[in-house]
């Protein structure tokens, strides 16, 4: 792994390559970490590269979380509505692929915490439930 601090304007990162095989890198960019493909022409990043300054004020409850990086796609599940267990709240992309975020248990949305097209990282709380 290789580190690197890196000025972008007065903006000041620190960024860590790990080399995972001749066209795939793992960087980690102020402790967030995103997938890098090079190709031929170039580097192909991940769509959009933002700072999470993004402070939510989470309810009590049974928090639902990321497992994966990814961005919410669709919310299906509403506030204030009941749902069963292994009931879709919403539809989370990562790596191209349609992942159903389900209900671990009965119980009322009391909180949704994301937006569609927001990105999420692993462990974020995407909602909760009564």
């Amino acid at each position: 792994m290789r580190r690197f601090k890196v000025k972008i304007g007065e903006e000041e990162f620190d960024v860590c390559v790990n080399r995972i095989n001749r066209t795939f890198y793992k960087v980690r960019l102020n402790n967030e970490t995103f997938n890098v493909t090079v190709r031929e022409h170039g580097v192909v990043l991940p769509k959009k590269v933002e700072r999470r300054e993004k402070k939510v004020e989470v309810v009590e409850g049974c928090q639902v979380k990321a497992m994966l990086p990814g961005v919410v796609t669709k919310i299906i599940a509403k506030e204030g509505e009941n749902i069963k267990k292994g009931e879709t709240i919403m539809i989370l992309e990562a790596m191209k692929m349609e992942n159903e975020i389900k209900s671990p248990k009965d119980g009322v949305i009391k909180q949704i915490t994301v937006k569609e097209g927001e990105r999420v990282e692993v462990g974020d709380v995407l909602a909760v439930i009564s």
